[in-house]
């Protein structure tokens, strides 16, 4: 059976508020993380911002700024989805264009070992982030609870 977000966002980090001036402190934050649970290699933290320069997954959906960053299987030992909300947006480069920044008002890192999963994920993700309604609930949530809750009840 297909996972949904909930899934994983049920025992993934969630972080709202946070201050982080950069991507490479997201990146930071979540590998010391998911590291600490041993659910990634010593090298993701490095391979994902490597990734992410090459291959850039802000989005800018009009009204907020979305990044979904990820690396490739090898580097995650066990799956999960990280969601960050900071309090201050961050900056990514457009996916569609490298040449354009995004201010990243939700990042979602996908640590996914499966590629048919990521490219599910990815797709469920997409169809999340174009709905308005839902990214204005989620980004007014002020505990994980409420956020997963939240999802459950648009289906992700």
């Amino acid at each position: 059976m297909e996972k949904k977000v909930t899934d994983y966002l049920q025992y993934s980090p969630i972080l709202l508020g946070g201050q982080y001036q950069d991507k490479k402190e997201v990146f930071s934050a979540i590998y010391h993380l998911v590291k600490e649970k041993g659910w990634v290699t010593k090298d993701f933290a490095q391979k994902i911002l490597e990734r992410e320069e090459i291959y850039p997954t802000g989005i800018d959906q009009g009204t907020f700024g979305v990044a979904i960053p990820h690396t490739d299987p090898e580097w995650v030992k066990e799956e999960f989805i990280a969601l960050f909300i900071p309090e201050h947006s961050v900056l990514f480069q457009r996916m569609d264009d490298k040449e354009q920044d995004v201010q990243a008002d939700f990042i979602f890192i996908l640590g996914l070992n499966q590629p048919h999963e990521q490219l599910t994920m990815l797709q469920n993700l997409m169809q999340l982030i174009q709905n308005t309604e839902l990214l204005e609930a989620l980004y007014k949530q002020t505990t994980r609870e409420d956020l997963v809750f939240q999802l459950q009840e648009y289906g992700f």
